[in-house]
């Protein structure tokens, strides 16, 4: 995925817009899974989807 949206629904949302196989495709962040990152990242995915359940 590439060039991330900003406009206020996908942002309100909390998600990620983006082209992929020239269709617009938006994925709520929740749903987005870190693949071979570092543990820094892994841990702040971790702490993001924390506070996402409260």
């Amino acid at each position: 995925m590439h060039a991330a949206r900003t406009d206020e629904e996908i942002y309100f949302r909390g998600g990620y817009a983006s082209t992929w196989m020239n269709r617009e495709l938006g994925v709520p962040l929740a749903q987005l899974q870190p693949v071979d990152v570092d543990s820094k990242t892994e841990q702040a995915v971790e702490d993001w989807h924390y506070w996402l359940e409260r």
